[in-house]
């Protein structure tokens, strides 16, 4: 990006609202806020109000980190440290507070830097219109361009620090919690690019603050900062005993006492543990029997894991209900609804069980206790608008997945990841197979809102072809599935429950295709699992895109566009170039031209012609041989003409130029010489394309067909110079072909 003319208020107003995004602030709002006084104890502490004091800015450049192991309370701090800078705020112009809460389980947005960077920009635009200066470094052309192909991370990083630059006497905070929780390079970029922004800050005489949260890792040094480690703070102490105090249901007692001085000492500061302790403490003896209490916190590790492990294995009861529960909080696509958690569970234990909530039958109340029951306490129900299952801490996710990937290790082929999604597949799979015809055709006139209501877990369970494509590239087969795929009652299925009108598929046995759905949905693994004797390049039925590979390409389906290359490439004989096109379209990790949701097939065009036209280069190269056909002329002019490769060569060494000759293609062969290729070319034989000309036995015509011309062919390779006495690796010259195939004009030539 560049500086330009003054991109219009209405440009802008457009950039603005493409960077929101669902759940932008859903994190924080979860999170629970600290139990009375507790944390307070931190607004007064000597690093934070060096931390906020503008004067002594220098000393730290503007850096404060807090660490603490899982569970130590790091979030529940920051959502109050968060709050009071807000509060204090409130009213004042000059002072900006803001936060941004990764979160791993969450969506891409909500666990990447690429959303820290949207959420920060999109509130502070929010805050002032006159901060939309950060946004004239762009040309128009860019910002129309970021409205097709979305927010990419370098403009983000611009923008924000152009924004920065224009904030002039107004202070910014900001506050991010779970630095841990994205990738550790995107950690370490983060840090890197906030330690330039508060250098900048600090030459443009603005208060800029940045408070990070973080475990012990990633260990990424700071070059100036303050950090505090929170297990070690005599304040987090006093919460500890603050909570133990006021949830430990005893009455007060030096005996009392004494159990929760225990508590604390055993707990190593981490506050989970003892959220967990006590609550296994106040179930087991309500009857308030202190000495079993005692003897019952002897029998609980000290580690969080091994109490995790104590958990979900100490009564045994129900074991396969407790791993079908944490499976599908683990591998669900999205956060699930508890309605939702409660009927895929019940369908994994029972293939047969009615999907239909009557709410008389079991009530919403009912549903979360039944979470909290089969879960046995590792997961909760949200207390917000959105109600949805979660773990109580990203850490029991952490457990989970190092048990059973160590324990599936040792006893399974596949992983516990692919065999957990074949287990939502099948899930999903049941409740699909449960509409009958009948339910069906009443679920046509009935609004979605009734439907979902009515069978709270029936569009959830679309996601079938999702958790079959994530088994399969989990090392989980799932050539029978397809095969055995009901994709008609899913399409209608689908339909129902689709929105817009324009996102729906036409329902008729003879225009379904999956293919064409898995290449719109991103379904590598699928697509690549499957032998498909349809070709991903052929239009199908009436569906929007018309063929799969346009359906990719319209969807910024990259692995799909990838997997349909290979798949295309498989089609081939062995010797075909598609094969090495694949390979270098995969090296050079191209990325497919973004044709975006609105793009419209025009049905008057080839899919070539798209190609041709939208397409990249490799794209281009690999269409080429796939429409090498004198009835494909213009198509191929336009491949030509916008960039496909014509000197790429495959197995053989041969290149179009070559195969267009011996076919005797001669509007072809002029159009790819005109365009650059090499005339004399030799293939690994040592034949030029002259040479496959010679041999060449013209065909006779044929009604409504275009007569290939060998005489034509061979002239023009004559005009453009190629070798008559060139010979290949048995000694054989271009005459010599032309001689053995009776041709006297050719030889003459």
């Amino acid at each position: 990006m560049g500086a330009g003319d003054v991109i219009p208020h209405d440009l802008k107003q457009s950039l603005v609202d493409a960077l929101y995004f669902d759940k932008i602030d859903d994190r924080v709002t979860h999170l629970t806020p600290a139990a009375g006084s507790t944390c307070r104890w931190f607004l007064s502490k000597e690093e934070y109000t060096t931390w906020r004091d503008s004067a002594k800015q220098p000393d730290h450049s503007g850096f404060l980190w807090i660490k603490g192991n899982p569970g130590t309370g790091k979030s529940t701090l920051m959502k109050m440290l968060f709050e009071e800078a807000r509060k204090s705020s409130v009213g004042d112009p000059s002072e900006i507070v803001l936060s941004f809460f990764f979160l791993a389980r969450g969506t891409l947005k909500e666990r990447s830097t690429s959303g820290l960077y949207r959420s920060l920009l999109h509130k502070l635009f929010k805050t002032s219109e006159d901060l939309w200066a950060g946004l004239d470094l762009m040309t128009a052309d860019a910002a129309r361009g970021i409205l097709v192909n979305g927010w990419h991370e370098e403009a983000l990083q611009q923008t924000f620090e152009h924004v920065i630059r224009n904030l002039g006497t107004r202070s910014l905070t900001i506050f991010v919690d779970a630095l841990d929780e994205c990738e550790d390079d995107q950690a370490k970029e983060l840090v890197d690019f906030f330690e330039a922004l508060c250098d900048l800050a600090q030459e443009e005489n603005i208060h800029l603050l940045i408070c990070f949260s973080s475990r012990h890792y990633p260990h990424i040094e700071i070059r100036k900062g303050i950090s505090v480690t929170l297990e070690d703070e005599a304040g987090h102490e006093e919460d500890l005993k603050y909570y133990v105090k006021s949830k430990l249901r005893l009455r007060r007692s030096k005996a009392a006492e004494s159990l929760q001085s225990e508590i604390l000492e055993q707990s190593a500061g981490t506050f989970l543990w003892v959220v967990l302790v006590i609550d296994i403490l106040n179930s087991e003896y309500p009857g308030k029997r202190i000495d079993k209490m005692r003897e019952r916190l002897k029998e609980i590790p000290q580690k969080l894991a091994d109490l995790f492990e104590l958990i979900i294995t100490r009564d045994g009861e129900n074991p396969v209900l407790l791993q079908l529960c944490l499976q599908w909080i683990l591998f669900a696509t999205r956060p699930l609804k508890p309605q939702e958690l409660y009927f895929a569970v019940h369908f994994g234990l029972d293939k047969g069980f009615s999907g239909f909530w009557d709410p008389q039958d079991v009530d919403l109340d009912e549903i979360k206790t039944f979470v909290r029951h089969s879960s046995k306490g590792l997961a909760e129900v949200t207390r917000n608008k959105a109600a949805e299952v979660q773990f109580i801490h990203e850490s029991v996710r952490d457990f989970l997945r190092g048990r059973y990937d160590a324990q599936w290790f040792e006893s399974a082929s596949g992983s516990f990841e692919g065999h957990g999604h074949r287990v939502l597949r099948d899930c999903c799979l049941a409740q699909l197979l449960d509409i009958s015809e009948d339910q069906v055709v009443a679920l046509r006139t009935t609004y979605r809102e009734h439907i979902t209501s009515q069978f709270p877990f029936l569009e959830y369970s679309l996601n079938v072809l999702r958790h079959a494509d994530s088994a399969q590239q989990h090392g989980v087969e799932q050539r029978n599935f397809l095969d055995e795929f009901p994709l008609v009652q899913w399409i209608i299925l689908n339909n129902v429950l689709e929105k817009f009108s324009i996102r729906r598929y036409h329902e008729s046995d003879e225009t379904a295709s999956l293919l064409y759905i898995l290449a719109e949905r991103n379904l590598a693994g699928l697509i690549r699992a499957y032998q498909w004797k349809e070709s991903g390049f052929v239009p199908v039925g009436r569906n929007r895109y018309r063929a799969p590979i346009i359906a990719a390409l319209a969807t910024n389906g990259d692995e799909a566009v990838q997997a349909l290359l290979e798949t295309e490439a498989r089609r081939q004989p062995p010797d075909s170039q598609l094969h090495e096109l694949c390979k270098r379209y995969s090296k050079k990790k191209a990325t497919p031209p973004k044709l975006g949701r609105d793009f419209t097939y025009g049905m008057s065009r080839s899919v070539a012609s798209y190609i041709a036209e939208l397409g990249n280069d490799i794209l281009r190269s690999f269409t080429l041989p796939l429409f090498l056909n004198p009835r494909r002329e213009s198509i191929i002019h336009l491949l030509v003409q916008k960039g496909a490769e014509v000197n790429s060569e495959d197995q053989h060494g041969r290149t179009p130029l070559s195969y267009a000759a011996e076919r005797g293609y001669s509007h072809i062969v002029d159009s790819l010489l005109q365009r650059g290729a090499q005339v004399d070319l030799r293939d690994n034989d040592g034949r030029s394309a002259l040479s496959w000309a010679a041999q060449r036995r013209d065909i006779t015509r044929e009604a409504g067909t275009v007569r290939p011309s060998t005489e034509a062919v061979v002239n023009l390779l004559l005009q453009w110079g190629a070798q008559v006495d060139s010979r290949d690796k048995n000694g054989r010259t271009p005459l010599s072909y032309a001689a053995e195939t009776g041709r006297p004009h050719i030889v003459d030539l």
